[in-house]
């Protein structure tokens, strides 16, 4: 077996990982790999920069039988996930993981909300502004409103500003976005309710695990409850304001109910297959909100795919034994 990862700076076919496996910053690999060895799997690694020559030499040299994908960016841009996928995919090898598809449609935000609407799935209004153009906003789009970059992950360029209430707010954030990451800004509705995580894994047949939800401490104002960039990373942050993620209570089977039925249609209607990790909102009224899909999500034992996962039965060997069977 092959196992790709990105890599910041030039790689060679030779390049010992040793030391960097021991980094908090490589844990989703250091587990994959600890994994693979316990399910008695031969592995050659190789870290991926911007050489798609050394993917070709390390497939002559090893001729594995399965390309296990753990790449999300190439030549240090997220843009590129889905083109490198393509790449993997044209050496007629089983990979693991979303194809380049569902990557292509669940990356592109504004296509994978108008998908979805147009199924009758909920997502929150919204429009999208690029730089260098006149602000315009429709009438239907009430504040408060959230402004995100159209192409960042991992919450990159959110935080408690992003929320804005009123036309001075907006235009200063948008203008920071433009500045700031040189692409696109989304202006969507904020939507107040529960933050859920569904995690979702299988090709034609699709298992859904029991969901995630993210909390703050009581006193927080509901416009300040989502997932910022210091909310998901800052540890010293969540600390403070008494934020944790945690499995559903298991009286809550009806909405557990609901989170299936939706999220199986929408892993169906953006193309995804392996496994995926789909965000969402529950508004007080009960309905659920779409937010944004993420294929191949960080596969570290203690984050919330793998942790729901074991929720479900699957502990974390077998997890990475079951997304290396569905491999194509």
């Amino acid at each position: 077996m092959l196992v790709l990862f990105d890599v910041g700076e030039p790689t060679s076919l030779d390049d010992d990982y040793t030391e960097d496996l021991r980094s908090p910053d490589w844990k989703t690999e250091r587990h994959v790999l600890h994994a693979l060895k316990m399910l008695g799997h031969p592995v050659a690694v190789l870290g991926v920069h911007n050489d798609t020559g050394l993917i070709r030499e390390m497939i002559a040299r090893f001729q594995p039988d399965i390309i296990f994908n753990m790449i999300e960016e190439f030549a240090n841009s997220l843009d590129n996930e889905s083109r490198i996928t393509s790449f993997l995919e044209l050496q007629g090898i089983p990979l693991t993981g979303c194809g380049s598809a569902g990557i292509s449609l669940s990356k592109d935000k504004p296509i994978a909300k108008k998908i979805l609407s147009y199924h009758g799935i909920r997502v929150p209004r919204f429009v999208v502004q690029p730089p260098g153009r006149l602000i315009k906003m429709p009438r239907d789009l009430e504040y408060p409103l959230i402004v995100k970059p159209a192409h960042e992950e991992a919450s990159q360029g959110i935080s408690l500003r992003s929320v804005v209430k009123n036309p001075t707010e907006l235009i200063n954030r948008i203008c920071h976005v433009h500045e700031r990451f040189q692409q696109d800004a989304i202006v969507e509705e904020f939507v107040e309710g529960r933050e859920l995580y569904a995690s979702l894994l299988g090709n034609k047949k699709i298992s859904c695990f029991p969901a995630r939800e993210m909390t703050w401490r009581k006193d927080v104002p509901a416009q300040a409850r989502f997932a910022s960039y210091k909310v998901k990373w800052d540890n010293q942050y969540r600390r403070r304001w008494g934020i944790r993620n945690r499995h559903l209570p298991d009286s809550e089977n009806s909405l557990q109910r609901r989170i299936d039925s939706t999220c199986k249609e929408i892993y169906r209607r953006l193309n995804l297959k392996g496994y995926a990790r789909l965000d969402l909102r529950a508004t007080p009224s009960g309905d659920l909100v779409f937010l944004e899909a993420n294929p191949n999500p960080m596969l570290a034992k203690d984050e919330d795919f793998a942790l729901s996962a074991k929720k479900s039965g699957l502990d974390y060997p077998k997890l990475i034994g079951k997304i290396i069977s569905l491999a194509s």
